[in-house]
């Protein structure tokens, strides 16, 4: 069975990053750009910078455009977690956690009785919160669980 990832957010810390790469690059390429105005090769300095500053001037719009799109298939994580050796798929929407039912059922026996379909696939979700009653049991799950918990805590 072939999983599809479903497409993701455009998360803070990579909306960060990529905000810090564009203003690291509206210095260093000034500092290329104009470093030698006067010798005569500030052409040949925009040429070969003419690249990144169009990637300079496009990504504020590029950037509106991902936080402003509206789609319903759209989730905050679609990722493997893994604790122990033993992976699980997790997905978050809106806020809320979900793992795909049928694996994560086998992986770590847990009985699930509730499951709904996702916007933009057909795999069986569970609501994590639904099942935290049965990691009190169940070693692998609960140390699976304070994964999951940690994650975006770094």
């Amino acid at each position: 069975m072939k999983t599809i990832r479903r497409k993701q957010r455009l998360s803070a810390g990579k909306s960060k990053t990529m905000w810090l790469a564009w203003l690291a690059w509206g210095i260093i390429g000034s500092i290329f750009l104009f470093e030698d105005s006067q010798g005569g090769s500030g052409v040949f300095s925009f040429i070969l910078t003419s690249p990144f500053w169009l990637a300079f001037a496009l990504w504020p719009f590029l950037w509106l455009w991902l936080k402003t799109r509206k789609d319903p298939a759209m989730v905050e994580i679609d990722d493997d977690i893994t604790a122990d050796g033993r992976t699980a798929r997790l997905v978050q929407k809106d806020g809320v956690k979900y793992v795909q039912a049928e694996p994560f059922s086998e992986i770590f026996s847990v009985k699930i009785e509730k499951t709904l379909k996702l916007p933009g696939g057909d795999e069986n979700f569970a609501r994590l919160d639904d099942l935290r009653g049965q990691a009190q049991a169940n070693e692998a799950f609960a140390n699976w669980l304070n994964v999951v918990d940690g994650l975006g805590k770094d």
